[in-house]
């Protein structure tokens, strides 16, 4: 079964249990695509009338982003097990740098991810129903929390990791996540 076929209390009980997986990845997965559930809503409720193409397109991305930031949870719960495993049968043949870079990859693209649905957010807010104005907000602020979430995670990742030119790539990446996403929050605030 999958993060996304749970219930809510189902995956939170996962979540706080002794189980390595879900964690923090699948967590920050999971609050992207709330985020873009919350931009989808927006545009939703707007009318026929005051649909602009550009919030239909902003409608997909998001849509988009929401399917694949909960197929991320997933994965990281594999990679994370994955990890766990390999340390548990202390591995040093390689299996567990190859095991750490999947689990940094993963959330890097959980971060990227939910910086398109912040992005995109800044559309929601302008071009959407101003009734459900203050849900777009939310929805950045949150895709900007997945954001930061996942960044820490690739960063305490990366600290375990002996490939200098990966982890430079990986830094770059995920910092231009970061600052797009900070761009939408202060654009949707205004």
């Amino acid at each position: 079964m999958t993060y996304a076929e749970r219930s809510v209390d189902g995956f939170l009980s996962g979540v706080a249990s002794a189980q390595v997986a879900p964690s923090a990845g699948a967590v920050t997965a999971v609050t992207g695509a709330m985020a873009a559930s919350l931009c989808e809503m927006v545009c939703l409720h707007t009318s026929e009338s005051e649909r602009t193409e550009r919030l239909a397109d902003a409608q997909a991305a998001i849509r988009d982003r929401r399917d694949l930031l909960l197929a991320l949870a997933d994965e990281d719960g594999a990679a994370v097990d994955e990890v766990q495993t390999a340390f548990e049968e202390r591995r040093y043949d390689g299996h567990e740098q190859a095991a750490l870079r999947t689990a940094t990859e993963i959330p890097l693209r959980i971060a990227e991810a939910a910086q398109v649905v912040a992005h995109r957010a800044v559309v929601v807010a302008e071009d959407g129903t101003a009734n459900a104005q203050a849900d777009a907000v939310v929805g950045a602020m949150l895709a900007r929390a997945a954001v930061t979430s996942a960044a820490s995670i690739v960063r305490a990742n990366l600290d375990l990791l002996d490939d200098e030119s990966f982890e430079r790539n990986v830094r770059a990446r995920t910092e231009a996540a970061e600052t797009t996403a900070d761009e939408a929050v202060a654009a949707v605030r205004q």
